[in-house]
């Protein structure tokens, strides 16, 4: 079982540790963050070190990787670090959830996370320093590295490019490609491909104007 450091030190790091843990994929032995997030010592009964000194504390001819951070400016903070742990010299897990049916032909690079309830379909391929949470990916899509992909739904042989972020309940309908870093706010439905860095954010939804009192129906 490989040993595992998690840069990280916030929910989906902590998230990320567990399911490592609880599903046998590998052991976790630390969590490291750059100097200026170093605000405290452990999480979880685990030390988080200074990663301007990981290589010293534990070296990559030891230790293996995985970037656990969220979608910060537009995924180019979990890009960075990526870059720079693989010039280090360190090799990257995975994180999948062990009981997916997964099809066989599947292609999935490294430091690529796939938790729980996912779904995918036959002929995707999947890029390094991928995140899904909770999505549906239909047959022929192509996610590309950097992105982010949470709680939404796929159709069939969508392009997603590099750096890409879906928020939560978004569906992409088919045939479609996603420019790079475009940005997919929570609820949105995409009917057409994106040039890159497009923003879609949908309207949040509006209180009325009196109260649950006043309903009849409910």
């Amino acid at each position: 079982m490989d040993k595992v450091v998690i840069y990280g030190a916030g929910r989906h790091a902590e998230l990320t540790a567990y399911e490592m843990k609880r599903n046998n994929l590998h052991e976790v032995v630390a969590f490291t963050v750059r100097n200026k997030y170093l605000n405290k010592t452990e999480l979880n009964g685990l030390p988080i070190v200074s990663y301007e000194d990981i290589s010293r504390i534990y070296p990559p001819s030891e230790f293996k990787m995985f970037i656990a951070i969220g979608p910060q400016q537009i995924n180019r903070a979990r890009e960075e670090i990526f870059r720079d742990a693989k010039e280090k010299g360190y090799q990257f897990v995975n994180c999948i959830w062990p009981i997916l049916d997964f099809p066989e032909d599947l292609i999935i690079g490294e430091n690529v996370y796939i938790g729980q309830d996912c779904a995918i379909s036959n002929f995707v391929e999947i890029d390094d320093n991928v995140t899904l949470i909770t999505s549906k990916i239909g047959h022929h899509c192509k996610i590309k590295a950097n992105s982010f992909i949470s709680a939404s739904i796929l159709a069939g042989n969508v392009q997603v490019e590099k750096n890409v972020f879906i928020g939560l309940g978004s569906i992409i309908g088919p045939n479609i490609t996603l420019g790079e870093h475009t940005v997919v706010g929570m609820g949105c439905t995409i009917s057409k491909s994106t040039d890159p860095e497009s923003v879609y954010l949908n309207k949040a939804t509006e209180r009325q104007s009196y109260n649950s009192s006043k309903l009849k129906l409910l």
